[in-house]
């Protein structure tokens, strides 16, 4: 009896197990491919990642990333060098036209540690005079090599700008291969701001790269904007 008793037990017990294992479907472990949009609602930045490119205009290569971004539905912040935007007013009003926005860089890209508090004014003064000329609002500055101190904030101030910096380096200004400037690109979330060049060299690493990675990026959901202290007040 205590034998046909237990038999019965263990039969109960095996019954419940595979039940409970049937319940459960067979992808239980991709599950958590549903997390994004939980995340998304808790995301501060909806979902966005912020391209920039300093030192442009830089010829052809701005092109190539105008087209870029184009195709992956992105807009981005460009920070203009003065001089540089002055040599070639085609493609400053080519940057605007396709929705992007442009930021203060300076006049001739110096480090603006080393400047007197005079010459950092007439620094960004004739740039953000130049840049205005366009019919662009520009609300945001970002110092060459990033430099800054107390003084160089104390004139982007002044100026009425807000500096705004990057927390994800692709240094693609040292060639380092496609490859590792697409390795930074696809280890962005949302809120990074990116740094990139479409000036000062050869910027074809850059351009493949964008290629490359936007997609991949965009298939996640995340979208590409403005970086927020360099969008427009109105």
């Amino acid at each position: 009896m205590r034998m046909n008793l237990l038999r019965l037990m263990v039969v109960a017990a095996a019954a419940i197990a595979s039940s409970l294992f049937l319940a459960a479907p067979a992808n239980a472990q991709d599950a958590p491919a549903a997390a994004p949009e939980a995340a998304a609602a808790d995301d501060p930045w909806n979902g966005q990642i912020f391209l920039t490119f300093d030192d442009g205009p830089g010829g052809s290569y701005t092109d190539e990333i105008l087209d870029v971004l184009a195709a992956n539905d992105a807009k981005a912040t460009f920070f203009m060098i003065g001089q540089n935007a002055q040599r070639d007013p085609a493609r400053v009003r080519a940057v605007l036209e396709a929705g992007h926005t442009l930021g203060n860089h300076t006049w001739d890209h110096p480090d603006m540690t080393t400047l007197t508090r005079a010459q950092m004014d007439a620094q960004i003064s004739r740039s953000q005079t130049l840049l205005e000329s366009f019919g662009a609002e520009v609300n945001c500055f970002r110092p060459p090599y990033g430099a800054h101190n107390t003084t160089v904030n104390q004139a982007i101030t002044a100026a009425g700008l807000q500096r705004q910096l990057w927390n994800e380096d692709t240094r693609d200004w040292s060639k380092p291969g496609v490859d590792a400037i697409v390795d930074v690109l696809l280890g962005a979330t949302p809120g990074d701001v990116v740094l990139m060049h479409d000036g000062g060299g050869d910027r074809s690493q850059t351009v493949e790269a964008l290629e490359i990675a936007l997609p991949q990026l965009a298939a996640k959901g995340y979208t590409f904007g403005i970086t927020p202290k360099c969008s427009s007040t109105a």
